[in-house]
């Protein structure tokens, strides 16, 4: 699949796009050589859709390469080096290329640290070198001479360095220093020598949106091989499937892979898993596709898990994972997230809206908190808006006790509104049916970043405009 937009569309965005939100950048000096395959690696328990924002920014300004990430399944170099070696090959293949630039985030600096100094032919593949929140060093990485790195930094102690190019975001999460646009800002300017025209992720017509990404067990990254994922369009107020049949079905083989598929980038849908190993069903719900997204990623947990073993289920309850790239914060007063829950149902009465990050305890800022657990934890019907001991305790996740009344079929919604941190008052909602827990799970994702389907309006309002 080859993602290069062309040099015509390419030329056209860029000229179109520079006064389009605040935080834009415009362009500088052309680019002094020719662009390479950018590949993601990401840290511990996290995967390739850490970086789909970004990759989204990218095409947004028009790169003319490829953006991949890499899923690990391990973390041991024996192991792993192999596997990045045959990556790396397998994307400078499809593009033509003889080098690739690499990302890397936080566990996934020392891995690539240690790969690039494992030996030349491997530290040759590397043209560019950024190091995301992790590994520090007072000279870049490489064998047997150092290659071209710079340092992004997050929270925490501003003397940390890679080399002796680094930028430092003090005020961001661990996982934001990733994703947010002022990182990508840093990273596009280092990776072509010019700022970039744009740091939104620019809404491209409802029609040219594609899908694509991979369905793997959480934290392996291993594919879900064997399972089935219908995709259903559904009403944005409730989340209840427009269709009985999908707008598309796909087998899972052994690499979790899926799509690409086309959706409308001003709908809604939903992502339904069957499997055979376990006796529930997942439900995964996302804010609308603005434009082509290769590195969806739907988490799922294998047989056995913990995970399942601590989320509180039953015939009258929901359970959800609510995901988002971007820390959740519950401990900085007005700088805290938002997360009111409202639930409807005719069987139990409606319920909320309950904020399930007003207490402190549920999101510690410093403890980089990315995946929000919900459920009726000990099955009492009474939501207390505690931690749930279990998750709190997990590496990036969290957990709250809420009752979400639930029937089957579901007999109303759940309304998840996300206020984030910075702009509370741009809210992000997503609403999904009431679904039961003793046979269903929810999983929603919501954007690190502060769009939704009404920047199709700012973007019209461009004068002339990119968007249709």
């Amino acid at each position: 699949m080859n993602l290069r937009p062309s040099p015509t569309l390419a030329a056209f965005v860029l000229a179109m796009i520079g006064i389009l939100a605040a935080g834009t950048f415009a362009p500088t000096t052309a680019r002094a050589e020719e662009p390479l395959p950018i590949v993601y690696v990401h840290g511990g328990a996290g995967s390739g859709a850490q970086y789909e924002t970004q990759a989204m920014r990218f095409a947004s300004n028009g790169y003319p390469n490829v953006v991949r990430a890499i899923d690990r399944t391990s973390s041991s170099s024996a192991t792993l080096n192999p596997m990045l070696d045959a990556f790396f090959d397998a994307v400078m293949a499809e593009t033509g290329d003889t080098q690739i630039y690499v990302v890397a985030h936080s566990l996934g600096t020392s891995l690539m640290i240690n790969y690039l100094n494992s030996s030349a032919a491997r530290s040759a593949r590397v043209a560019k070198y950024i190091n995301i929140d992790g590994a520090t060093g007072a000279n870049c990485p490489g064998n047997p001479a150092p290659v071209n790195c710079i340092g992004v930094w997050g929270q925490g102690n501003p003397a940390r360095i890679m080399g002796a190019n680094n930028v430092y975001f003090p005020d961001f999460g661990h996982t934001q220093t990733v994703t947010a646009p002022e990182s990508f800002a840093a990273q596009y300017k280092y990776l072509t020598g010019e700022d970039p025209a744009t740091t939104l992720v620019l809404p491209v017509p409802a029609g040219e949106v594609q899908i694509a990404g991979k369905l793997i067990n959480f934290p392996a990254n291993t594919g879900l091989d064997g399972a089935t994922v219908h995709l259903y369009e559904v009403h944005d107020a409730t989340g209840v499937r427009k269709d009985v049949l999908p707008v598309a079905m796909f087998d899972i083989g052994p690499t979790g892979e899926w799509g690409p598929v086309a959706v409308n980038g001003k709908k809604y849908y939903e992502f339904h898993l069957m499997r055979s190993d376990v006796d529930y069903e997942g439900h995964y719900y996302f804010q609308p596709f603005l434009r082509s997204n290769y590195l969806v990623r739907l988490l799922a947990s294998p047989v056995g898990s913990a995970i399942v073993a601590n989320t509180a289920s039953g015939p009258d309850q929901s359970a959800a994972v609510l995901i988002r790239y971007k820390e959740w914060w519950a401990d900085q007063g007005a700088g805290s997230d938002i997360m009111n829950v409202s639930i409807t149902s005719p069987t139990w009465g409606n319920q909320g809206p309950l904020n399930i990050l007003s207490n402190p305890a549920v999101g510690v800022r410093a403890a980089s908190k990315i995946g929000l657990h919900v459920m009726d934890n000990g099955s009492d019907k009474v939501s207390t808006l505690a931690p749930v001991p279990y998750f709190v305790g997990q590496i990036f996740q969290t957990g709250v006790d809420i009752w979400m009344p639930a029937t089957t079929p579901p007999d109303g919604s759940i309304r998840w509104a996300n206020a984030p941190r910075g702009d509370t008052s741009r809210v992000q909602t997503v609403n999904t049916p009431n679904w039961a827990s003793d046979y269903h799970r929810l999983s929603i994702q919501f954007n690190d970043y502060v769009q939704d389907v009404n920047s199709w309006v700012q973007c019209k309002q461009t004068k002339p405009s990119p968007c249709k």
